[in-house]
Order: structure tokens, then sequence, then C-alpha cells
């Protein structure tokens, strides 16, 4: 399969998976446990949409333990980076997504730990997003730990198809396992 029919083929299964709060729950568990998480102060993260793996526990968990909370902003081809202090200052950007309004913005040489939204994932690290290549600009060069974080269903078995553009991430975690390099 291409990646065009993975993302079509994953985005109905995300759609369908049942007890997302209680996944969700559960890695938020896994991630909180990861060293590479409590090492890190400055993280970078997303609001999360209504099938994504809800992210806001895992975002106020940051706010409410000294952790410097980021949130992504799309401006034209580029995804930044600000700094949050609360979810009250954030507005639906034009794809739907909650993004912060205005703020400090981090530099990726600033940023510990980013958490990585996608549709699906295989075993190798590879990811398929929504094909717009933002996250995988951002990344490019980045030396900070990536996380990817989806259901145990989104995770494929067939190997995704990867581009010189593409990123791999160094861990993806589910409410089943963690996965490493």
């Amino acid at each position: 399969m291409n990646k065009s029919e993975l993302r079509k083929k994953y985005i109905e299964i995300r759609k369908n998976i049942k007890d997302k709060e209680e996944k969700s729950k559960e890695i938020f568990n896994r991630i909180i446990s990861l060293n590479e998480f409590k090492k890190s102060k400055v993280i970078a993260l997303y609001y999360s949409l209504k099938s994504e793996v809800d992210t806001i526990l895992l975002i106020d968990y940051c706010l409410n333990n000294n952790k410097t909370v980021l949130l992504p902003k799309v401006i034209g081809e580029d995804m930044i980076f600000i700094k949050i202090e609360s979810l009250n200052n954030l507005k639906k950007s034009n794809f739907g997504v909650m993004e912060p309004q205005n703020g400090i913005e981090y530099n990726k040489e600033e940023i510990d730990l980013v958490i990585v939204p996608g549709i699906c994932f295989d075993k190798k690290f590879n990811r398929i997003g929504f094909g717009k290549g933002y996250y995988d600009r951002f990344l490019n060069g980045f030396r900070g730990i990536t996380i990817g974080i989806c259901f145990s269903d989104q995770i494929s078995e067939v190997e995704i198809e990867s581009e010189k553009t593409d990123v791999q991430l160094q861990y993806i975690v589910s409410e089943k396992n963690i996965f490493m390099i």
C-alpha cells in the first residue's frame, strides 16, 4: 500500500476506535513513566483532535509540573512552537486545530522533547500524517527526543514508504506498547 492508501485506511480505523478516553489515559501513564520525559523541561505537544489520542491530560500535567509547554502554530509553510501558560489563549486555525494566538516562540534547539501526532505508524518508526509535511520540516535537524503517540490499532504491519524528507521518530507509544529505537 502507498502512503495515500494507508492514510485513507487509518483515518477510517482511527475514527472507529473504541474506549479512546481510557486508552488515552494508558498512553499518558506510559509517557510520564519514560525517563526521557521526566528529564525534559521544554516539551512541544499538540492539542488533539477528537479522533486522536487525547493530549489535554498531558498538557495539564506538564503545566502543573514545572515543564515549559509549547504548542504548534502554522505560519505559511512552516510550523513554529509557542509557549503557553494555560489552554485559555487558543484559537481554532484554518485547519480546525487549536493553536496559540501569541506568546514566546521557541527554536528547535531549545526544545527537549516533541510529542508527534500521526494517522499511522510502523515498527520502523515511520509515520504518516496529513501529508502537509509540517512535522517533518520542523523535525529535520532536531536533536531532542521524538515520541509518536497513537492507539495500538494505528500501528501498521505494512512498512510505510519512507521518503528523503520523512523524519523517523525515536519512540512510539500506544496504550499497549512502548517501541524505542
